[in-house]
């Protein structure tokens, strides 16, 4: 099927799987805004794909799950898979959803006891020219509560007046936090300055069954760099994974 049909039959079913996202809190756990602190939380997850660069259909997906809010690794699951669905921008969850769901499968049958209470996507959510990227995407299919996480802002039509060298300058000068806001007045999501004095921020965004605000606090609790350390544990490992693959093959 040629990319432009492709295209057109996973815009269609963004469109249909989009009225299911729920943008609310629907958690097992709480946040006290009093004693900013989370109750019930115990169990976070992260997930992350690499491609060597020598075969980019070779993929290695990581999930990580980590104790909160101690942040200490309990367990990880990674695989190896072939991707055989092409690449097209927007719609990078139809590539890679598949090799998610395999890992939680097998999380699933190794660990049941460790299925996170809500996973981080390395990726955006309602931070999408549809609002449905990849965390929504996964959310959906998994039915749990997913939060967005993007190193880079995605640009589209509807945000093209916002600039990532822009709000550098804006956390520069001692912002936490920027509202994406399109010109529709569609808010997408928010950049999140890091822990420390960095000023390069992420890309927060509602996956599924979780409110922007808590996500962004979710983020913050999870994060001792830039990157949360859920999606931060899984990319080491899949990059190695992606490295030593590349090291052996010319």
């Amino acid at each position: 099927m040629a990319d432009t049909d492709l295209a057109h039959e996973w815009t269609q079913l963004q469109s249909q799987l989009l009225t299911q996202v729920i943008e609310h809190d629907d958690l097992s756990f709480s946040y006290d805004p009093h004693t900013n602190e989370f109750s019930g939380l115990h169990i976070v997850g992260g997930v992350d794909i690499s491609y060597p660069r020598t075969n980019p259909d070779h993929a290695i997906v990581a999930l990580s799950i980590l104790s909160f809010p101690s942040l200490s690794l309990l367990h990880q699951t990674t695989f190896q898979v072939c991707i055989d669905v092409p690449y097209i921008a927007g719609f990078l969850a139809f590539r890679e959803i598949h090799a998610y769901k395999q890992a939680f499968a097998s999380l699933q049958a190794e660990r049941p006891d460790l299925m996170p209470q809500i996973l981080l996507v390395d990726g955006n959510g309602t931070l999408h020219p549809r609002r449905f990227g990849s965390a929504c995407h996964l959310g959906i299919e998994l039915n749990i509560p997913t939060i967005g996480v993007a190193k880079n802002l995605l640009h589209f039509d509807d945000l093209s007046h916002v600039g990532a060298k822009e709000l550098k300058g804006v956390f520069r000068d001692g912002a936490r936090e920027v509202e994406l806001k399109g010109q529709s007045g569609s808010v997408y999501g928010r950049a999140v300055r890091p822990p420390g004095l960095a000023s390069n921020p992420v890309f927060v965004s509602t996956g599924h069954r979780v409110s922007l605000d808590t996500a962004v606090r979710v983020v913050r609790a999870c994060s001792k760099v830039r990157v949360p350390e859920p999606i931060r544990v899984a990319d080491q490992q899949s990059r190695k994974i992606a490295q030593t693959i590349e090291s052996i093959v010319p």
